[in-house]
């Protein structure tokens, strides 16, 4: 509002340069300066706005960024265990196994050395 006021301003004592008194033209010089003052503290505010507000979408980037590494946590851990689970379950069925056969290469040899006594 204040910009528009010192525009209208400026103009107005413009127009009063326009009589070719010493006066109006010292008028015309100041508000041309204030104008431009005024132009340079709306451009300062822009600058300003502009600033903070990379600042508060950087945050919130970074906000973001942590809630999704939250997130992610729980779905790591969740797959981290289900694979030390299957590795202990690949674990045991193996051993099942190598028990198993021990068993059968015991019995296998039983039946051998009884077969060579016979």
């Amino acid at each position: 509002m204040n910009i528009k006021l010192n525009i209208l301003l400026a103009a107005g004592v413009l127009a009063l340069a326009a009589c070719n008194s010493p006066t109006a033209e010292q008028k015309a010089e100041e508000a041309g300066d204030q104008a431009a003052i005024a132009a340079e503290s709306a451009g300062d505010a822009a600058v300003a706005s502009a600033e903070a507000a990379a600042a508060a979408t950087a945050a919130a980037a970074g906000t973001a960024a942590a809630a999704v590494d939250a997130a992610a946590d729980p779905v790591q851990a969740a797959y981290e265990e289900g694979k030390a689970s299957g590795a202990e379950a690949i674990g045991n069925t193996a051993q099942n196994v190598a028990d198993s056969m021990k068993g059968e290469a015991a019995e296998a040899k039983a039946t051998a050395e009884a077969e060579k006594k016979d």
